[in-house]
C-alpha cells in the first residue's frame, strides 16, 4: 500500500510541475459546456479525475473477486459437511454390521460380492 501511495504522490508532484510550466489558457468543451482554464490546472484535473476512476474500477473488481472467493468457499465447506455425514453414516452401518455378527464366527475378511469390498468380521 505505501508503494502505492508513494507512486501517486510522485505523479502528483510530476503534475504539479507541468502546471506550473505550462500556464498558457485553454478552452475546453464538453458537450454543451465551454470553460477556459490554465493548461496545467486542466491536467492536473484530468489526472485527478483518472485516478478516481481507476480506483473505482479496481474496487469494482475487487468486490467481484472477494464475492467469488466467497461463493467457493461456502460451496467447499457444503461438500466437505456432505462427505463428513456420508463418512459418519458409513462407519455407523460398519459398527452395526460389527455388533450384529455371530459370536462364534471366526474373525476375518469376507468378499461382498455384490460391493466387491473385502470388508473385516
Amino acid at each position: 500500500m505505501k508503494s502505492y501511495v508513494v507512486a501517486l504522490a510522485l505523479g502528483m508532484l510530476l503534475a504539479a510541475f507541468y502546471a506550473v510550466q505550462n500556464s498558457g489558457t485553454v478552452i475546453v468543451k464538453f458537450l454543451m459546456w465551454q470553460w477556459s482554464l490554465h493548461q496545467g490546472i486542466w491536467e492536473v484535473l484530468v489526472f485527478g479525475a483518472g485516478a478516481i476512476m481507476m480506483w473505482i474500477v479496481s474496487f469494482a473488481s475487487y468486490l467481484e473477486f472477494k464475492n467469488k472467493h466467497k461463493n467457493d468457499i461456502r460451496e467447499l465447506k457444503k461438500r466437505i459437511a456432505d462427505l463428513e455425514e456420508e463418512k459418519r453414516s458409513l462407519l455407523e452401518a460398519l459398527q452395526h454390521r460389527n455388533t450384529t455378527t455371530v459370536k462364534g464366527e471366526p474373525m476375518g475378511s469376507e468378499f461382498i460380492e455384490n460391493e466387491g469390498v473385502e470388508v473385516e468380521k
